[in-house]
């Protein structure tokens, strides 16, 4: 099934300009003198983050960063020619740790290895057992969704770096504005209804297995889809996420919310205004988890390689659930 998508208008892309001089050998130094260990290049969320972030708030080049993503009023802002090509991974991931540090706080992306830069690339072993397999591990596309939708508090933002971006031309990052599903959803009786129904009832969201606490048994968090923040409209959602929920947890599962969920996944996939583009190499995009929802078109080439950072408004220490440092 195909559809005609109109370009959303607070999805942008900017060049980045200027060069780095010695700020990113500046960088490097500050984050070597916190960390001795950087978790096999996926650093962790640090125990001094916010001493941390003080310091790298003052290095020029972050704060030029920081001030384009804050200025732009955006829900989602692709940086191309970022100036990270060519370094090894410790030195490029230590600089995009700090650019999310500046932004807020890096939350750990699973409960085992407590890793802050997440690799999203396809995995040799992804889709030969049982796993709970996630987007990130797989190639093909990757539904629209939010991030953390299924654990208790999800990031305010992400960001995402594109190290080799697929070489078949497909793989287009997807991007859909919250407030559009909304307007869309408000076109029908419908649609009216399961808004209704998705802002009042928690549903069981599936932990997926490679971010789950261990191999044994299944997690699920319950929480409504939609939800109002500082009068805002926010969403958290994945729906491969809620439809496991519902076989894990069958007493939640009911006619209208099937066909509610049915409805909004229709909206979502279908019917929606979208961002679509293939971001090159050495772009670095910062989204909204709460008002956008992302996605990615098909690919084929495993040689796609991303990384992830989730950022978090509030400072590990007072987060509720997965962390680095604190947990349920």
């Amino acid at each position: 099934m195909g559809a005609a998508f109109q370009q959303p208008q607070r999805f942008l892309i900017a060049a980045h300009e200027g060069d780095w001089g010695d700020d990113q050998a500046t960088i490097l130094a500050i984050v070597r003198r916190y960390f001795s260990d950087f978790n096999d290049n996926g650093f962790y969320p640090h125990p001094d983050e916010t001493a941390l972030q003080r310091e790298l708030r003052a290095v020029p080049t972050l704060q030029r960063l920081s001030q384009l993503i804050g200025h732009a009023e955006a829900r989602g802002l692709a940086i191309t020619g970022l100036g990270l090509t060519g370094l090894g991974e410790a030195q490029r991931n230590a600089i995009l740790y700090a650019i999310a540090l500046c932004q807020g706080f890096p939350t750990s992306t699973d409960q085992r290895t407590h890793r802050v830069a997440w690799d999203i690339r396809a995995r040799p072993e992804s889709g030969q057992n049982s796993r709970y397999v996630t987007f990130s591990e797989r190639v093909g596309n990757a539904d629209m969704h939010t991030d953390s939708s299924f654990y208790p508090m999800p990031e305010e933002q992400f960001m995402l770096y594109v190290v080799s971006a697929a070489g078949c031309n497909g793989g287009e990052t997807l991007l859909v504005d919250v407030d559009d599903i909304h307007a869309e959803l408000q076109r029908s009786e419908a649609g009216r209804a399961a808004f209704a129904l998705l802002c009042a009832t928690p549903l069981p969201f599936r932990v997926p297995s490679v971010y789950a606490a261990s191999d044994d048994g299944v997690e699920v968090h319950l929480a409504p889809v939609f939800q109002r923040h500082d009068g805002m409209l926010a969403m958290r959602w994945r729906h491969d996420s809620i439809v496991k929920g519902l076989a894990a947890r069958p007493q939640h599962d009911t006619p209208a919310v099937r066909a509610a969920l049915e409805l909004l996944n229709e909206v979502i996939e279908f019917r929606a205004p979208r961002f679509c583009q293939q971001l090159p190499d050495d772009t670095l995009l910062w989204a909204d988890n709460r008002h956008a929802l992302h996605g990615r078109g098909v690919y084929t080439d495993p040689a796609r390689h991303l990384i992830r950072i989730r950022i978090s408004d509030l400072a590990n220490a007072e987060r509720v659930g997965p962390s680095g440092i604190s947990a349920d």
